[in-house]
């Protein structure tokens, strides 16, 4: 008699936390990605500085989930289903089409950015939500300053005004992270390149930074990012984008040619593709149990999911966040095999372990659990730890470890190279 099968569709910190819940069930699993790597998304902006190399945060998912004998991994993009049958509608690299029948679905597909419309965002801006991403940053950083090296009057176009839009962690830490290469490294290989001249611009539409963290914490983080040189601008939304320059709310105009996109996520479209109910930013409607409204053998998880926080005022579900993503992963795989038990299903409650972000060398924000909260060194510490435990690999942990020493020691950043992709 076959056994029941569980298919995950996404590879990421949730879809990987179910697969490895699965492990020794009765079931069969297939995980399905469409890349065959898995991303570690906390250190992207790490490799769009220069400070890692792109394999330092990605890592084969077969060499992550191999050992797992009921599991099998599938490269392929879902771009349709038979929910009423049970079967996904797959695609390949080749284009080949083909059908995956499942008896339990966990969707775990992640985000995409969320431009919120605003004009010329999508054309001019530059996410930072996958490892192309970051490598195209990059790429685009390093060609503004070989450019202005070359035609140091580009420097009043703005070729050297980087602007990050995001008060969130993401958005704090690509700030401290440009600066820091701007000033301590590119300062020493652009010789003849007034590099002082180099902007940070952080805009920010809420009064603070790093909301969700205590008072402290947010004055602890503008104040270390504005000692570093960062121009921070709180209670600023932008307007529209166009190639080199960015309008800001009230109609100032700050030349630019990049424009760094951290202001926020929406769910996978392929949640909506699949005919599932969404609700704002396109997230999966789930009941406390993480099932899918109307479609009890489907789940949803992580990012695509809203997830209700029941110590939110305003009904906002729970953060798009690697604990998240990793707790409900977890909580599904365990809800579907008590569904196959014949057992009732439990709610998922999500324990929150705290929340860094680190501001650069030596700086971090951290606020733990019993109202611990650690500013500076101790929290810069206590984010290189963590980071490092979460890195899938041991190969990965070793390089990451002696580039971020090797960094702190002689203030140096690792690989600053240009990959131009074919035309």
């Amino acid at each position: 008699m076959d056994r029941p099968h569980v298919v995950i569709v996404g590879a990421g910190f949730g879809g990987l936390a179910a697969a490895k819940e699965l492990a020794g069930a009765p079931v069969d699993v297939t995980l399905v990605d469409k890349n065959n790597f898995h991303t570690f998304q906390p250190l992207l902006y790490q490799v769009a500085t220069s400070g890692l190399a792109s394999a330092d945060v990605a890592y084969p998912v077969r060499g992550i989930v191999g050992r797992q004998e009921n599991l099998e991994f599938r490269q392929a993009t879902v771009i349709g289903a038979d929910l009423e049958a049970g079967r996904l509608h797959l695609q390949g690299d080749g284009h080949e089409v083909a059908d995956l029948a499942y008896d339990h679905l966990v969707l775990a597909a992640g985000a995409t950015t969320n431009t919120f419309g605003i004009p010329g965002v999508e054309h001019h801006g530059f996410p930072l939500y996958n490892l192309a991403d970051a490598v195209r940053l990059r790429n685009h950083v390093l060609e503004r300053f070989e450019a202005a090296d070359a035609d140091p009057s580009l420097i009043d176009d703005g070729a050297l005004t980087f602007v990050v839009v995001g008060g969130g962690p993401t958005g704090v830490e690509v700030a401290g992270a440009l600066t820091e290469l701007f000033h301590m490294v590119l300062d020493r290989d652009f010789k003849h390149l007034d590099v002082g001249r180099a902007r940070v611009v952080l805009v920010e539409m809420l009064p603070d930074l790093l909301t969700p963290f205590a008072k402290v914490s947010r004055r602890h983080a503008r104040e270390a990012l504005e000692a570093r040189g960062v121009e921070v601008r709180t209670g600023a939304t932008v307007d529209r984008v166009r190639a080199t320059s960015v309008e800001l709310d009230g109609g100032e105009l700050v030349p630019c040619h990049t424009l760094v996109w951290a202001a926020g996520v929406q769910a996978n479209p392929v949640a909506a593709a699949l005919g599932l109910p969404t609700g704002r930013a396109g997230r999966v409607e789930v009941a406390a149990d993480l099932s899918v409204q109307g479609h009890p053998g489907i789940w949803a998880i992580g990012d695509v999911a809203a997830i209700a926080d029941p110590k939110a005022k305003d009904a906002r579900p729970l953060p798009q966040l690697a604990p998240v993503a990793i707790q409900s992963g977890r909580h599904a795989a365990r809800q579907v095999v008590r569904r196959l038990d014949g057992r009732g299903t439990e709610p998922f409650h999500y324990l929150d372990k705290g929340t860094m972000a680190t501001i650069g060398r030596s700086r971090a924000v951290a606020e733990l659990p019993l109202g611990i909260k650690l500013r500076g060194f101790p929290a810069w510490l206590a984010w290189l730890g963590l980071h490092l435990l979460l890195l899938a690999g041991f190969r990965n942990r070793l390089s990451v470890f002696v580039n971020w020493f090797w960094n702190w020691l002689t203030y140096d950043r690792g690989p600053r190279l240009i990959f131009r992709s074919r035309e």
